[in-house]
């Protein structure tokens, strides 16, 4: 099903790097961001794969074989092995322990891990909040950790408080950490055969590691996202001042990205949409550290790979002041023909046939959408071919029709 004599990884590593500058490529890049469809090309169900992504290979092995891709998406999904061992609660995965069907994706659960209260405490020393507070209320075989204090360093003191290290409930903790650690070296080491199985096959590692944005960190993984826009108007100096820890720790991740020789951060973007709040709030609460984040990965000689999720309509003023042709925007629900005109001379625009057409809708129906999305971004170069939520099911015909479409007409 190829339509070119070659596709190396030094050709497709070219042209994506070309549509990400601005240029017009050889043709347009196809990089649907994929997860779980590697276990359908696999023959095998999600709960299987997220228990093993070793099972995974010959998916990937199958997807891009038949579908071409110029970058690589790692899957996205949370690893059941290491979930099952802390006992995670803040993610629900399918199987027995969460009744959810064996072929279903992940579901995480959005819930206050900090109380309104605990902001001072949280500021004060994050990293003894996220060992003490948050690790225990989000996996419940760590409720050992709540009664260690790491505060003590002054004479007896000092080895007074290492007796909460003889609680069984605390061991009991401390052996769990031990075998997640071990679970997490079986995750990693196989995502890692993945990524070596694509590069195998000549196809470039696009997203294997994200960062969120700095609000997100404190919206979808602390406080909660109900919660983040109530503190807004009652906590709103405190709410700042945690973003700016988040944006630090952000920082150091992404510095590790580059150590790694990561070449693209995935950037998914949650609480930023439309819906959730006034340009007044995003340019105050959400673009500041956004912003930080995204020029500090430029500056790193990464790609930012970003997620503009949701409604993203009334951001485009802000969008402006993306560094020229140096990132990747991805977007959902926003009509690309406004995007292109307004920031098609800013920012490679990814996107965004909707992934309900590839699982549910008609084979012209693909087609044709297929070909106004070409038609639309493609004039003067900077468009990738992407669907509008990360893929977790297809229908054959459809993946197909869009593929066949991409490469013929684009």
């Amino acid at each position: 099903m190829s339509y070119q004599t070659e596709n190396t990884y030094e050709l497709r590593e070219k042209r994506v790097q070309d549509t990400v500058a601005l240029k017009e490529p050889d043709r347009i890049p196809f990089a649907p961001k994929c997860s779980l469809v590697y276990a359908q090309a696999a023959g095998i169900n999600n709960y299987d794969a997220m228990n093993d992504f070793r099972l995974m290979k010959p998916g990937v092995q199958n997807f891009l074989t038949r579908y071409e891709s110029d970058l690589f998406w790692s899957p996205a999904c949370y690893p059941i092995n290491v979930m099952e061992t802390l006992g995670t609660t803040a993610v629900r995965w399918p199987g027995a322990t969460c009744g959810i069907e064996l072929d279903q994706s992940f579901q995480i659960v959005d819930d206050a891990y900090m109380q309104e209260d605990e902001y001072d405490e949280f500021l004060r020393n994050p990293s003894h909040f996220f060992m003490t507070k948050l690790f225990p209320r989000k996996h419940k075989k760590l409720q050992g950790l709540s009664k260690l204090s790491f505060g003590e360093v002054i004479e007896f003191g000092h080895y007074a408080s290492m007796q909460a290290f003889a609680d069984p409930e605390v061991r009991n903790s401390l052996l769990t950490l031990m075998q997640a650690g071990e679970e997490v070296a079986k995750w990693q080491t196989a995502s890692q055969e993945l990524n070596k199985t694509a590069l195998e096959m000549q196809t470039p590692l696009g997203t294997v590691i994200g960062q969120p944005a700095p609000y997100d960190m404190l919206a979808d993984n602390i406080r909660g996202y109900l919660n983040v826009p109530m503190d807004l108007f009652e906590i709103p100096e405190k709410v700042l001042a945690s973003i700016d820890i988040m944006t630090e720790l952000a920082m150091k991740n992404v510095k590790m990205m580059q150590q790694a020789g990561i070449k693209y951060c995935f950037m998914p973007l949650h609480g930023g949409t439309d819906d959730f709040m006034s340009n007044e709030t995003y340019a105050t609460y959400y673009w500041p550290s956004l912003i930080k984040v995204i020029n500090y990965i430029v500056e790193l000689g990464i790609t930012p790979y970003i997620f503009w999720e949701g409604k993203y309509s009334n951001r485009m003023e802000f969008l402006k002041k993306l560094p020229k042709g140096k990132c990747i925007s991805m977007f959902e629900q926003v009509d690309l023909a406004r995007v292109k005109k307004e920031v098609g001379d800013i920012t490679c625009i990814a996107g965004n046939l909707p992934s309900t057409l590839l699982i549910f809708g008609k084979k012209q129906e693909v087609i044709d959408e297929t070909k106004r999305l070409i038609d639309t971004c493609a004039p003067g170069g900077g468009f990738i071919m992407d669907c509008s939520i990360v893929l977790d099911h297809y229908k054959e015909e459809n993946m197909d029709a869009w593929y066949e479409t991409t490469l013929k007409y684009g």
